[in-house]
């Protein structure tokens, strides 16, 4: 394993004398963090934007926020130095303390991201999203509260509902800081404009809402997942759902759609299993992988000719529950591989291990990736494939965290299966991959990860502090 370092960042094209701008990019928010998510149209340094959702736990409709930060442009004009021109040590570890400017001089580093829009959330957002690319050509805002300005993204958070957010930019102000490096300011010409607020109107009382998707291929389209058992289709231009099924027999923590079909989609949930879904056939779902083997019942369930085991959806009155206990471990996250979209990721509760699934060839897990000493909180696909645009032989760059406060990176692109077992009586077993190719040590425990910026950039979330790394990949 190989240890993050001032060696292993990337350099970029940069005009003027300095070649080498900051490869460490950090966001200092003034309170905790938990949500995380890169503007899908920042496939530059210089266009870099994150969306932040706060994590206060105390009571209040004040308390809680959602921001939006776009890079200080003149960051690009410094240089990262790792050590401290006064001889003193540096008490962040391995990121820079300061930077070199154009004229030599030193400069203490601050934030490096900007807030530029800024508005009050009820809850700490269990998730939060950018609307895909390929909405921005033809967005338009319907809100008269944005009189008139235009804009070319939304973003969505879930909480107790699905909130959604017009990005209204201001082109005639400029969100740079002069030069002055560190410098805080909210509003630098952009708002966040309430466009609605779905819910299921049909009940009392509507769940928390644990996640939600937002389709790459039908943008009009995010699924989100509940607490209630339930997943939920919305169309957000009509703000009318399409579709709720009960998806799981416990609660339901995350949801994915495919980026390779508009129909098909995938969720995880305190039952253990990750079910796939299609819009077209929505009586019954797939289930890829089940944390503990169940006996299969004729009147439950029945198997594919490929293997999978189709079952009717919890709805169903022929759906059995768990027998207490003998629950098995419950499901938190799940993530789809954009470069290889028949891989999907998986990871328990409490556990430092990651999953890889082959949807064509559901039961056992393809691979496993054990790197950590603590629970995984989260994953994010990603890697210089996207920047090519090619797709990979195996399921290309993953990015997990984690309580142990490490952030790790693995090289999949060329990672295929193991050969199916020579006897029918031996069972298969998942490839082992126990070495990563970068790490990055946090200051304390990571709960986000976010892979952005063209494919060159991974963001972490810990505490107050989002740290976006580049790695020369």
């Amino acid at each position: 394993m190989i240890v993050v370092g001032a060696d292993l960042f990337a350099a970029e094209s940069h005009p003027g004398p300095l070649r080498m701008p900051p490869s460490i990019l950090d966001y200092n928010s003034d309170c905790p963090t938990y949500a995380l998510a890169f503007s899908p149209l920042s496939t530059s340094t210089q266009s870099l934007k994150l969306a932040v959702g706060s994590f206060v736990e105390a009571r209040g409709d004040n308390n809680n926020n959602v921001t939006i930060c776009a890079l200080d442009q003149s960051y690009l004009d410094l240089e990262d130095v790792y050590d401290d021109p006064n001889g003193a040590g540096d008490d962040q570890g391995d990121a820079p303390a300061y930077a070199r400017a154009r004229d030599g001089s030193y400069v203490k580093k601050g934030s490096a991201f900007v807030p530029i829009a800024r508005t009050a959330h009820p809850y700490p957002p269990s998730s939060i999203g950018f609307s895909p690319a390929r909405l921005s050509s033809s967005l338009q805002s319907s809100n008269a509260s944005t009189m008139g300005e235009g804009t070319r993204e939304m973003v969505a958070t879930s909480s107790d509902c699905l909130r959604l957010y017009d990005l209204v930019d201001n082109d005639d102000q400029n969100m740079a800081t002069g030069g002055f490096v560190g410098r805080q300011v909210i509003g630098a010409g952009s708002r966040l404009v309430p466009r609605a607020q779905l819910a299921n109107t049909k009940a009392d009382y509507s769940a928390p809402l644990t996640s939600f998707s937002w389709s790459t291929l039908e943008p009009t389209h995010i699924v989100t997942s509940s607490i209630d058992t339930t997943c939920t289709v919305w169309d957000i231009s009509t703000s009318v759902p399409i579709t709720q099924l009960i998806a799981h027999d416990r609660e339901v923590y995350d949801v994915a759609w495919s980026p390779s079909s508009r129909e098909v989609f995938a969720s995880v949930g305190a039952d253990g299993s990750v079910r796939m879904f299609d819009l077209r056939s929505l009586e019954h779902s797939t289930i890829l992988y089940e944390a503990t083997p169940a006996p299969a019942s004729s009147s439950s369930s029945s198997t594919a000719k490929n293997g999978a085991v189709t079952s009717p959806n919890p709805s169903s009155s022929s759906a059995s529950a768990a027998t207490p206990g003998t629950l098995p471990s419950p499901l938190l996250r799940l993530a789809f591989s954009p470069t290889s979209p028949t891989y999907v990721s998986v990871c328990h509760a409490d556990s430092a291990d990651v999953q890889i699934l082959d949807t064509r060839s559901p039961g056992t897990p393809a691979m496993e990736v054990r790197g950590h000493s603590g629970a995984v909180n989260g994953m994010a696909w990603g890697g210089s494939t996207i920047s090519s645009g090619g797709e990979t032989v195996g399921p290309g760059w993953l990015a997990t965290c984690s309580d142990d406060s490490t952030l790790l990176l693995w090289d999949l692109s060329n990672t295929t299966p193991n050969p199916p077992p020579t006897s029918r009586s031996a069972p298969a077993m998942p490839k082992l991959i126990q070495t990563p190719v970068l790490s990055w040590s946090a200051p304390s425990e990571i709960n986000a990860v976010a892979w952005g910026g063209g494919g060159d950039w991974v963001a972490a979330g810990c505490g107050r502090l989002v740290r976006c790394l580049k790695f020369g990949l």
